[in-house]
């Protein structure tokens, strides 16, 4: 998986912002909450998104996963090689993880979206 996919897959999304971060992170944020990291300088390329409280034992602990450092705590999990995903894995993890962190937005973040 390159960096261009997972651009797409992020941006394809609506209201989402790009920036980076600490030095070499690329993240994807909606209403400036973030959703979807990408660390540029790890080899291989690994990616780091939310996933649900209920899944994040599961997912965390499968193949090719692990808990994201930093984040786990909110129940984020890093793709330690994002050659070992599947796209269609991946793209729903990302819309997931979208959804997770836009489900919490303010309603006033919300209208400020559209705005």
């Amino acid at each position: 998986m390159d960096i261009e996919t997972i651009d797409k897959i992020c941006k394809d999304l609506p209201y989402v912002k790009e920036e980076i971060k600490w030095k070499s992170d690329l993240v994807y944020m909606i209403a400036k909450k973030m959703f979807c990291i990408v660390d540029l300088e790890a080899v291989p390329m690994s990616v780091a998104f939310k996933v649900s409280n209920e899944d994040f034992d599961e997912i965390s602990n499968g193949p090719n996963f692990k808990p994201a450092p930093y984040f786990a705590q909110h129940q984020w999990v890093t793709v330690v090689d994002t050659n070992r995903i599947s796209l269609v894995e991946l793209k729903t993890h990302i819309k997931t993880s979208y959804e997770l962190v836009k489900a919490k937005l303010t309603k006033k973040a919300l209208r400020e979206l559209d705005g």
